[in-house]
């Protein structure tokens, strides 16, 4: 991959492989995303965490029922479906795996919600719509796999229409790599190069609301959710280590990236900040 182009290879490495596909359809129930856990509740209702997820995504969009929603790489469309079913939105999903997109087409007619959720071909860098074509825009931890995000946030600015709101949700490392003491660094950036996760080394949470100022938006909310998120990384690490420690020294470990990644991110945790930005595109 140059630094001016997609590593789709390295995306059909971390979700395309049988055993990435397998985890994500039996264990996460089609989903792509972590979970949000409200102090009090139980860390091991995962599924529950997830749907909680969605929830505080729709409500930081607050866009009215009929609004035209892009979600910037929508995986199997949990997340459209959510956005679709429990808050009414017009949901238009793009990716740029074909077995995403797939998937997500067919989970929808099969729940009858083909005329509210759409799913197209698109990369987020240089996305196949009109200038203000949507009311508002999410990524729920996609763009993490940005190869140029000040250029992603550009299009997703491009693509909103003025008062459009753009909600981003997911990981990143609390400071700049090349700050890092070396031994933080040595851990992070190998996970960080085996999950394609480029993003991460551009925008962290000194920076991400700049560069969303710099794209043109005004930034409403940097909210450091990382409370919220840990516990579903003490979950999965609970449930899923030692099934990673048999296949890693028995089996094909390249096969199951994702499994990995459940694993190795609370061994990173130290270093990785949750957040959700909210973001208007202004009116004037």
């Amino acid at each position: 991959m140059s630094a001016q182009g997609l590593d789709l290879a390295g995306l059909r490495r971390v979700y395309g492989r049988a055993g990435s596909r397998w985890f994500y359809t039996r264990v996460a129930r089609n989903a792509r995303h972590w979970g949000w856990t409200e102090p009090g509740q139980s860390k091991w209702r995962l599924w529950r965490a997830q749907r909680q997820l969605e929830d505080v995504l729709g409500r930081k969009l607050a866009l009215p029922a009929g609004a035209r929603v892009l979600d910037a790489g929508c995986g199997a469309g949990v997340v459209a479906r959510a956005m679709a079913l429990r808050f009414g939105l017009a949901v238009t999903g793009v990716d740029v795996l074909d077995f995403h997109l797939a998937e997500a087409a067919r989970l929808s007619a099969r729940a009858r919600m083909g005329d509210r959720t759409v799913f197209r071909f698109g990369d987020f860098h240089r996305l196949p719509f009109d200038d203000g074509e949507f009311d508002g825009a999410y990524s729920m931890e996609t763009l993490v796999h940005s190869y140029d995000p000040p250029r992603a946030l550009a299009e997703l600015h491009r693509v909103l229409r003025p008062g459009g709101r753009l909600v981003l949700l997911g990981p990143m490392s609390t400071g700049p790599l090349d700050e890092m003491e070396p031994g933080a660094r040595a851990l992070i950036e190998p996970y960080l190069d085996a999950m394609t996760m480029t993003g991460s080394k551009v925008y962290h949470a000194g920076n991400l609301s700049r560069l969303l100022t710099e794209a043109g938006f005004e930034v409403e909310e940097a909210l450091d959710a990382t409370p919220y998120y840990l516990p579903t990384s003490e979950a999965v690490y609970a449930y899923f280590r030692l099934p990673w420690e048999i296949l890693r020294r028995f089996g094909d470990p390249a096969k199951w990236l994702n499994l990995r990644s459940t694993v190795e991110m609370y061994g990173v945790r130290e270093h990785v900040a949750w957040y959700v930005h909210t973001a208007v595109k202004p009116s004037r």
